[in-house]
């Protein structure tokens, strides 16, 4: 059974993967998009699902959280675009619980490290935790000032869109890619190779953030 979930994961990935980088190629408010979009939020919610059993069953804690994140910031996205501006619903509410619950758990597991030897919990350092737990208390922070602000409008919403959707897609190319190097072939393990897509990743959400408009991004505040 495990066995089976394991390749619908890595099948997921893979689909999660490619199809993340075709819709970061097109241009958005297609049809191409959408539909793309729609196959990429799946497969990152199968992904990221999985996962998170996956990492029960092995007791890794940081990978069951950072499975829910995926969730969490997938249905975030695709959420303040599937409403009317300037309005929020019921799933905002559910999020920013979900969000609350994640960053108290980050806090919980980070504690944790310190009181056992070595110092990790499931390979994992302080570090890690911390780093997850601070990206998930700042997207609790802005749920709670998006729905306090009662949603948004314009471009601010597709800033909020955009980089909530370009964040799982950065966790899984940084997964795969350097946390997962040693099962790619030998000449692919080099370091400046295996960042390239990471790196792709990054510029090309800065990049569409900037395209949608530089100063309602900045309005937004990564709400």
């Amino acid at each position: 059974m495990l066995l089976l979930i394991v390749m619908f994961h890595i099948f997921a990935g893979a689909i999660a993967l490619l199809t993340g980088y075709a819709v970061i190629c097109l241009q958005k408010g297609t049809t191409s998009h959408k539909y793309l979009g729609r196959v990429y939020v799946v497969a990152m919610l199968i992904l990221g699902l999985t996962g998170t059993y996956i990492a029960v069953i092995r007791d890794v804690p940081i990978s069951m959280l950072n499975g829910l994140v995926l969730c969490y910031f997938v249905l975030s996205s695709i959420n303040v675009v599937w409403q009317k501006p300037n309005h929020t619903n019921i799933m905002d509410k559910l999020l920013f619980l979900l969000a609350t619950m994640l960053t108290t758990a980050f806090a919980w597991y980070s504690y944790q490290t310190t009181q056992v030897t070595g110092g990790q919990l499931g390979g994992f350092g302080i570090q890690a935790y911390l780093v997850f737990g601070s990206v998930m208390a700042i997207s609790m922070i802005a749920d709670f000032r998006y729905l306090k602000r009662g949603g948004l409008a314009k471009n601010s919403r597709l800033a909020r869109h955009l980089w909530r959707m370009f964040f799982p897609l950065f966790m899984s190319t940084a997964a795969f890619f350097l946390g997962q190097a040693k099962h790619l072939p030998e000449s692919m393990q080099r370091i400046e190779l295996l960042l390239i897509p990471v790196i792709l990743v990054i510029l090309s959400g800065v990049y569409w953030l900037i395209k949608v408009n530089k100063k309602s991004f900045i309005a937004a505040k990564l709400y």
